[in-house]
């Protein structure tokens, strides 16, 4: 097993104890949320079930985050999180602007269809573009990037719809 430096472990402990306690916070809301027993609803379709399942995998990781870091495990992967390079501090910049613009100003202000195709596909050409390892040409990262975006947008807004039984906005 590899051994990752103090600093890393107590970081990586840290962070797995406020996981688990992020997720206890939520599992117990979740639990706390109301069921509609009295009218007849289908337990597997109360509001608490999707945050509930969430918050148990939020404990497990945690929970295993703080035992790997216990143990001076490490996953092996060489840390370069302390290095910033310039193509380190592109991709974030990018990953942030997208991530902002979709949260900040598309979601809720246009369909939802629309802006998550826009977003999925704006950030996988601008993270792909920056890419100094990849391998594929510009026309066929295009012809990625538009499936991808139009699987995503229909594909998200279906399982919520359908299974999640919640409606997005637009």
């Amino acid at each position: 097993m590899n051994t990752a430096p103090k600093t890393i472990r107590t970081i990586d402990a840290l962070a797995g104890v406020f996981t688990v306690s992020l997720g206890a916070a939520a599992l117990t809301e979740a639990i706390r949320m109301p069921r509609f027993a009295e009218r007849g609803v289908d337990p597997y379709t109360t509001p608490g079930v999707t945050p509930g399942m969430i918050a148990i995998a939020l404990i497990i990781f945690g929970f295993l985050l703080t035992i790997r870091a216990l143990r001076g495990g490490s996953t092996g992967a060489g840390v370069t999180i302390h290095v910033w390079t310039r193509d380190a501090v592109l991709r974030i910049g990018l990953t942030l602007t997208i991530a902002l613009t979709y949260g900040g100003f598309l979601f809720g202000n246009v369909p939802f269809i629309p802006a998550t195709i826009a977003f999925v596909f704006a950030f996988t050409m601008a993270l792909e573009l920056v890419n100094a390892d990849r391998k594929v040409s510009v026309p066929v990262l295009l012809g990625g990037a538009v499936l991808l975006a139009l699987a995503a947008g229909f594909g998200i807004d279906f399982i919520f719809r359908e299974v999640f039984l919640v409606r997005l906005p637009g």
